[in-house]
């Protein structure tokens, strides 16, 4: 039945002969077969699992099973009973992914000064404040540059820079597990934070915490996000503690000097080995669980392309195409002329139609 309604809403969004088959059908609207549609639910269901405390219900029942104990001097049926082994559909789904740390229910905090935005100029403008606060700042003033990377073959990795007016004093990178730019982002603003801190004379400077990624800085300074949550709260320990640390955003690649310099450890360490036993990030995870119902629709349309589509090498995607924005008279003979389903004498003739002019 949700077949059905899928291929009925398919032919009243396409202008296509009722004869074109279904699989062009899901091409060009874009909507995938509904199998797939409710396997990228599951895939959403089971990030959703992953980002839920470990005191909720929901968490708790997708725990394994634990091993039985029994008591030896008293008789199995009289002991209480035991969970049960079945892999639930709820375990399953929630095996979809891999495992990572749980965030914690916390409740939203804000900082000292939360009420003014990270971000009050454009980022040209941005920039140059920035650089003019820098040569007006007090030279005992140290100020910790970080930046996050993501390689083109996944790798999250990050970069601090710690500096005292115009000198680098120190610096350091490190590379991640499976992670996003978010993750890597909070990971450099730490461990520079931590740098710093391990410093001598450090307890009587200034540390301002400087970084490119605006939702980063926004979780330093306020409620932590559940992905890298453990990073964040850490993060706000060490500053509570030293009692002089800020945090402020910056524009990226505009060409000031520490952010520059964080930026190019951060792209250095993304070839440093992955650490071993690294568990995802929650943040990884939900992008693998947009990814997979993408990769999963190519994958079917490869092996279910119509012959007269092989010809054209159009690839499938799960967005609205860009041929739906035409006018539906034009829409139509485009999609009779892919498909060859149309007011065509060869096609007509294919299907035997006496009364076709």
């Amino acid at each position: 039945r949700m077949n059905k309604a899928i291929v009925q809403s398919m032919r009243a969004i396409l202008p296509a002969w009722k004869t074109t088959p279904i699989a062009i059908l899901h091409r060009e609207s874009g909507i995938p077969p509904i199998t797939q549609l409710l396997e990228a639910r599951r895939y959403c269901f089971s990030a959703r699992l992953k980002s839920l405390d470990e005191t909720h219900p929901l968490a708790k029942r997708t725990l394994p099973p634990r091993q039985p104990t029994y008591h030896q001097l008293i008789k199995r049926k009289y002991q209480a009973p035991t969970e049960s082994s079945f892999r639930t559909r709820l375990r399953r789904t929630n095996e979809l992914l891999a495992p990572c740390p749980r965030p914690a229910l916390m409740q939203k905090c804000f900082g000292k000064g939360q009420d003014t935005p990270l971000q009050t100029a454009p980022k040209g403008e941005s920039a140059k404040a920035f650089l003019q606060w820098v040569s007006t700042v007090d030279p005992a003033t140290w100020i910790v540059y970080s930046d996050g990377s993501l390689s083109s073959e996944g790798a999250a990795s990050y970069g601090f820079a710690i500096h005292q007016k115009d000198l680098s004093i120190c610096d350091g990178s490190g590379r991640l597990g499976p992670a996003e730019v978010f993750d890597a982002e909070a990971t450099g603003a730490l461990e520079g934070l931590k740098a710093a801190l391990n410093l001598p004379g450090s307890a009587a400077r200034d540390i301002v915490v400087c970084l490119d990624n605006l939702a980063a800085a926004t979780c330093l300074w306020g409620t932590p996000s559940d992905s890298s949550q453990a990073v964040f709260v850490e993060f706000q320990a060490l500053a509570a503690s030293h009692g002089a640390t800020q945090v402020r955003w910056i524009p990226g690649h505009t060409d000031i000097p520490g952010n520059e310099q964080a930026d190019k450890l951060a792209k250095a360490a993304s070839s440093l080995p992955e650490p071993e036993g690294a568990q995802p990030t929650l943040a990884y995870l939900r992008k693998v669980a947009r990814q997979k119902p993408k990769e999963a629709f190519e994958t079917w349309w490869t092996t279910s392309v119509p012959e007269q589509y092989k010809r054209l090498n159009l690839k499938a995607t799960i967005r609205c195409p860009p041929e739906l924005s035409l006018p539906r008279a034009a829409l139509h003979h485009l999609l009779a002329a892919r498909s060859l389903h149309g007011d065509f004498a060869a096609y007509h003739e294919r299907f035997n139609h006496d009364d076709a002019r």
